[in-house]
């Protein structure tokens, strides 16, 4: 079965259309000249719409006939680009045919070997949290894989999951949260990261509640000493009314502050002077 091209024959093609080109390429040459360098006023504006008018005429009929030669000259072509096109959809059904069955084997060949794969990964002795899809290589459904590489590749696959759990297991802190993270994704990096970001949080928030204790530390500290370490005056009475041998005892007192109110009620109750120690 050969296609053979009866006619034209080799060299029987159309080499070249003759015509009078030089001929009219001269003539046309000298005619334009004629506008060279013309100038036309407000007088002379309908001649050059009358000479637009030719040369448009002109250009069009040398544009028509190239038209009607290239049709001619496409004709025997089109008509054999057709007759093609009819031959090869004839053998394009045969082969979507044999496609359809080759795809077919191929996807059989595909979904035994994927059940070989899955019984392969059963007998490895994955991690708990590792399930197949999570170390699925697609490359390994081709036929020029064997099952033999795909279960060295599992192998060091299991042992590199094996020495990154180790790493998380040494993590200072928040070593939960990026087993967590690394069980889901089987990627370290985006565990370690994740325990720094969660450790990273944990200083803020303790920063932040140290400095709220100390503010209020700070608060408690002016509203004891503002209310209970306040001088009391005394009255002249009472005053003449104290011991002529009176004593001066400085002391700090430690308490709550209804105790500390308390015990400045009983200093004022008994007549006690009492005042802020410098």
């Amino acid at each position: 079965m050969e296609l053979k091209i009866i006619s034209p024959q080799e060299g029987g093609f159309v080499k070249e259309i003759q015509w009078n080109n030089e001929e009219l390429k001269a003539a046309i040459a000298e005619k334009m000249r004629d506008y060279t360098g013309l100038v036309f006023t407000e007088d002379t504006i309908k001649d050059a719409k009358k000479d637009r008018a030719t040369l448009n005429k002109l250009k069009t009929a040398f544009e028509d006939e190239r038209k009607r030669i290239k049709r001619q000259c496409m004709a025997p072509y089109d008509q054999f680009e057709a007759q093609v096109k009819e031959l090869t959809a004839l053998i394009d059904e045969p082969i979507r045919l044999i496609d359809a069955q080759i795809k077919e084997v191929e996807e059989q060949k595909k979904t035994q070997k994927r059940r070989d794969i899955e019984e392969l990964f059963g007998s490895i002795g994955f991690q708990l949290f590792v399930t197949l899809d999570k170390i699925w290589d697609e490359k390994w459904l081709n036929a020029t894989v064997p099952i033999s590489r795909i279960e060295e590749q599992m192998k060091s696959r299991m042992y590199q999951i094996g020495e990154d759990v180790a790493v998380i297991q040494k993590l200072p802190e928040f070593g939960f949260e990026a087993m967590d993270v690394y069980k889901n994704t089987l990627d370290l990096n985006k565990a370690i990261q994740e325990g720094q970001r969660l450790a990273e949080i944990q200083k803020r928030k303790e920063a932040y509640e140290e400095e709220q204790r100390r503010k209020a530390e700070e608060e408690r500290r002016r509203r004891l000493e503002k209310e209970n370490i306040r001088p009391v005056p005394v009255a002249p009475e009472e005053h003449k009314a104290a011991d002529p041998e009176t004593l001066c005892l400085d002391f700090r007192v430690w308490g709550t502050r209804e105790q500390l109110l308390a015990l400045r009620n009983y200093m004022k109750d008994n007549h006690l002077k009492f005042g802020k120690v410098e």
